[in-house]
């Protein structure tokens, strides 16, 4: 077996693979006698199907099989082991490749490769502004208020009001307002500020317990996952559910805000020593305005990767990047596609080959451990919640069921990726703050939202 490159130009070059009989002769012979023993022929027993009628029926399509595996661990073992660099993955050049699979034993086969560009990246010259976004004074006291009532007391009031959350029954009724045979009924709750139709709101303000109130709940609901939750009931069905139900109230809970106090600012932020109404304001105001640190991330990372896909100067093999994205695509785009959004895909190819080269420079990478801490802290905190007197024994149990349900949560490859790419782009974000000319901006939620529409343009 051999292996030889041959460059075509800077940016592309041939690969042959020459493969002669005895590479894989005795493959195919284990292989035919394993097919000879299983072999279920009519007229004869199994194991005794003459070898020439096996040769026959299965010799072509497995030595082809053998040799495409082969063909395959080769080729990549020869471009590890000689330092070749590629874009994508080896395409067939079925123009030059002529194989015969009845009557050939040695086979000669031809691949297209593309050759990564050598570029440097010089960040030195390159300006971007870093937007810090400053929430507005209702949005602070919205965010306040949503604290004093985290913190506050549940109580049971006598009737209901806007801000309550009420428990009780559900029943379906039919058409003539009777409870409908076989219709859901089922236990609920349902917080009445959220209902979107002001007229059905009013039909629980000042209701007691056991009221009954009918009402169309698709209307009050409108959105389907809310209204399958609330009914018990699967989303699909949630889309054509129309009917008028009757609620009976079993019970009204309400939250007691919390004074602004000293007691609220501990709660709040524990061990900051927050004495002072302006303290604690400063304070949410500043947890407030990093919740948008990643939309400040993102647009700042995607403004300056733009510029520094610009200013990266280097050419692609234009023909074999087409070539290669529409075998990429597994028949979704076709060569028309590609050709009209070209440009596009440039781009973005381009912008891979950058990002590898900076996650080389900054060693930017995101292991296993740094996912399942996101996973811990930052999605499982709230349903793991420390107790104030919580003893050794109840810690060692609650990082133990924290543990085993993140470790259940990287097995869902998809929602791992995305945490995963989450974490990268923070990091990059990070480097290219550290290492471009940045200057900082403070802008409000309005001005940075139409930045953003702007961009996207």
């Amino acid at each position: 077996m051999k292996v030889t490159k041959e460059n075509t130009d800077e940016k592309t070059a041939i690969l042959r693979i020459d493969i002669s009989e005895q590479d894989y002769a005795q493959k195919l012979d284990e292989q035919l006698k394993t097919y000879r023993r299983k072999a279920n022929v009519p007229g004869f027993r199994p194991g005794q199907v003459p070898m020439g009628m096996i040769k026959k029926i299965y010799e072509a399509p497995i030595r082809a099989e053998i040799i495409e595996k082969t063909i395959s661990d080769v080729m990549y073992e020869y471009l590890e082991n000689e330092k070749v660099d590629i874009l994508g993955y080896p395409l067939s050049n079925d123009e030059k490749t002529k194989i015969d699979w009845d009557t050939q034993k040695d086979y000669t086969f031809y691949f297209d490769i593309a050759l990564q560009p050598q570029f440097e990246i010089n960040l030195d010259n390159i300006e971007e502004t870093y937007y810090n976004i400053e929430p507005s004074e209702e949005m602070l006291v919205k965010f306040i208020e949503d604290l004093q009532r985290r913190f506050g007391q549940f109580s049971s009031p006598e009737k209901i009001e806007e801000i309550d959350l009420v428990y009780g029954e559900v029943i379906e009724l039919d058409n003539e307002g009777n409870v409908k045979e076989d219709g859901i009924k089922t236990s609920t709750s349902l917080a009445v500020n959220m209902i979107a139709q002001k007229t059905i709101q009013d039909q629980f303000i000042g209701k007691e317990k056991d009221s009954e109130i009918v009402f169309n709940i698709a209307k009050a609901f409108p959105n389907e996952i809310d209204l399958a939750s609330m009914l018990r009931i699967d989303k699909e069905k949630a889309k054509d559910f129309s009917s008028d139900v009757k609620f009976v109230v079993s019970s009204i809970n309400r939250v007691v805000a919390h004074e602004l106090n000293e007691e609220l600012f501990e709660k709040a932020y524990k061990n900051q020593d927050i004495k002072t109404i302006e303290d604690f304001r400063q304070r949410a105001k500043k947890d407030l305005s990093e919740t948008y640190t990643r939309e400040s991330d993102r647009f700042f990372t995607n403004a300056a990767t733009q510029k520094i896909v610009k200013e990266t100067v280097f050419e692609l093999p234009d023909e074999f990047m087409k070539r290669w994205l529409v075998s990429n695509s597994q028949g979704k785009l076709s060569a028309e596609q590609v050709e009209k959004d070209y440009t596009m895909y440039e781009e973005s190819l381009k912008w891979q080959l950058i990002e590898t080269k900076l996650s080389e420079k900054f060693s930017l990478s995101i292991s296993k451990e740094e996912v399942k801490t996101y996973f811990k802290e930052a999605l499982l905190g709230n349903y793991f919640p420390q107790a104030e007197d919580e003893t050794e024994e109840q810690a060692q149990e609650r990082i133990e069921a924290m543990e085993n349900v993140a470790e259940n949560m990287m097995k869902n490859q998809e929602q791992t990726k995305q945490v995963y790419d989450y974490l990268f782009d923070q990091k990059l974000s990070k480097a290219l703050r550290e290492n471009l000319k940045v200057k900082e901006k403070s802008v409000t939620v309005e001005e940075f939202t139409k930045m953003v529409q702007d961009q996207t343009k």
